[in-house]
């Protein structure tokens, strides 16, 4: 009885079950997962779905098609799918540049490197921006409260 939970904010972790589908890509057992398990498991599965294999046997090419099958009722596989395209290497290096900003500025919100001026409130703008925005906001958000917090710890 390995899906017997039914309130997906209860579950926080992999079953043994769900993890062993994994490890050996028992596409079977997969699609036979409760929707809170299938959840969990859903960057891998959209990650194992999309990236080029390394193998190229039918029998993976069949299992893939399972995957996609199994995958295309799941509403969030979109935004997965949206994430995973984002290039984090560049994020990263306007992240770095932002933190090197802020710090030599004080922590003073003047300049962004990660985001231009909002033509909305914060709630707002990310409401209606994509991925990587989305995630350029959260970024800049989250350096400006590091910033405050470390300005105030004494030294």
């Amino acid at each position: 009885m390995h899906g017997a939970m039914g309130d997906s904010a209860g579950l926080q972790f992999v079953s043994s079950y769900a993890f062993e589908a994994m490890q050996k890509v028992d596409v079977v057992r997969l699609a036979a997962l409760s929707d809170p398990e299938l959840r969990l498991l859903l960057p891998c599965l959209v990650r194992m779905a999309l990236c080029a294999p390394a193998d190229q046997s039918e029998s993976w090419a069949q299992d893939k098609k399972l995957i996609l099958r199994l995958l295309s009722g799941v509403e969030a596989v979109n935004s997965i799918v949206a994430l995973l395209s984002v290039d984090f290497h560049a994020l990263e290096q306007d992240a770095r540049k932002e933190q090197q900003l802020r710090h030599k500025a004080g922590g003073s919100n003047a300049e962004s490197i990660l985001v231009s001026q909002l033509q909305h409130g914060l709630t707002l703008e990310f409401e209606h921006s994509d991925p990587l925005r989305r995630l350029r906001l959260t970024l800049s958000e989250l350096l400006a409260i590091m910033n405050k917090v470390q300005s105030k710890l004494p030294l």
